[in-house]
């Protein structure tokens, strides 16, 4: 067995596989996605992490690192947004709310199809701050690899 990134001539196999997987999670399989996407998969495009940051009388109050993630059942791209956080003096201040909101008009303005993150359970105000802005949970497990426990996954059997 062979692992390796996709490359071009791929892309019949690879649009083939997409498509099964769709058919796998009952999901719509948008007309000629599948294709598209393979014809990407094989490229050399790369959409790169990128910070955003909120600033207020010429300091900066706030930060999102975002990292774009393609989106296998819908052929797209999504950000996953691994850290927003707003310094102490710049609390109240709607910082968050306006990174949000950035983030938001990135996504819509670059084509990304949805915004994913997490926080922690005991991270009361960002989670007052997401629902006051109407932004959906989900019901979904979160799962971590580190540690020994990456190493003996990735171990040689």
């Amino acid at each position: 067995m062979i692992v390796r990134r996709a490359k071009p001539g791929d892309e019949a196999a690879l649009a083939a596989l997409y498509r099964e997987m769709q058919a796998h999670y009952e999901s719509s399989d948008p007309p000629g996605g599948a294709d598209a996407s393979a014809a990407y998969a094989v490229g050399s495009h790369e959409r790169q992490p990128f910070t955003l940051v909120a600033e207020q009388d010429g300091r900066l109050i706030g930060f999102a690192n975002l990292t774009p993630v393609f989106y296998g059942t819908a052929y797209q791209w999504l950000l996953f947004l691994k850290d927003v956080f707003v310094g102490e003096a710049g609390r109240g201040s709607g910082a968050g709310t306006a990174l949000l909101r950035a983030i938001a008009r990135v996504a819509r303005d670059e084509g990304y199809c949805r915004i994913d993150w997490t926080t922690d359970p005991g991270n009361i105000g960002a989670q007052r701050l997401y629902d006051r802005l109407g932004v959906p949970r989900q019901d979904k497990v979160f799962y971590r690899l580190a540690g020994a426990d990456l190493l003996r996954l990735a171990a040689d059997d």
